[in-house]
C-alpha cells in the first residue's frame, strides 16, 4: 500500500507542471486571462519563496533549492515512518507540490506563478497549484494533529 503514496506524489507534480505549461501557453498567445471579476491568471516568476519573500538574496536559488531537497527528504522520510494513512496522503500532498516548485526553479531558475486572485480591495499574493497542494496538505495535517485527534482522544 505504501506505493500508492509515490503515484500520489507523481500525479500532483504532473497536474502542476502541465497546468503551468498550458497556462505559459495560453498567456503567450493571449496575455492576462480573466476567469471571473475576481479571479485572472498572470505571469510572475517568483526568485523568492512563499508570497515573494527574500527574491532579491544573493544566491537565492541556490540556497531555496537545497532548502526544498532538504525539506522533501524530511518530509517523505517521515511519509515511511508513519502509520497513519492520512498523515502520509497528506505528506504526500506536500511532497508533490515541493517537487512542482522544485523542478521550476531548478529548470527555470524561478518558480512560475500564475492565479491572481483579488476581492474589492484584499489581493492575495499570485500562486499556483504546486503551493496549493502544500498548503491542503499543511491544512489537514493541522487539522489531523489538532482537531481530529483530539475528538478521537475525547
Amino acid at each position: 500500500m505504501r506505493m500508492f503514496y509515490p503515484l500520489i506524489i507523481s500525479i500532483i507534480v504532473l497536474i502542476d507542471q502541465i497546468s503551468k505549461l498550458l497556462i505559459r501557453l495560453l498567456i503567450a498567445s493571449k496575455g492576462t486571462i480573466k476567469i471571473c471579476s475576481f479571479l485572472k491568471f498572470i505571469e510572475i516568476w517568483n526568485s523568492g519563496i512563499s508570497f515573494g519573500l527574500f527574491d532579491d538574496l544573493p544566491r537565492n536559488n541556490i540556497i531555496f533549492s537545497l532548502s526544498s531537497i532538504i525539506i522533501t527528504c524530511i518530509f517523505t522520510y517521515v511519509l515511511y515512518k508513519t502509520r497513519s494513512k492520512l498523515v502520509r496522503f497528506n505528506f504526500s500532498l506536500i511532497i508533490g507540490g515541493a517537487m512542482g516548485n522544485l523542478i521550476d526553479r531548478v529548470y527555470w531558475g524561478a518558480v512560475y506563478d500564475f492565479i491572481d486572485i483579488k476581492i474589492i480591495n484584499w489581493h492575495w499574493p499570485t500562486f499556483n497549484l504546486a503551493d496549493s497542494f502544500i498548503v491542503i496538505g499543511m491544512l489537514l495535517l493541522i487539522f489531523k494533529w489538532y482537531v481530529y485527534d483530539l475528538i478521537k482522544k475525547a
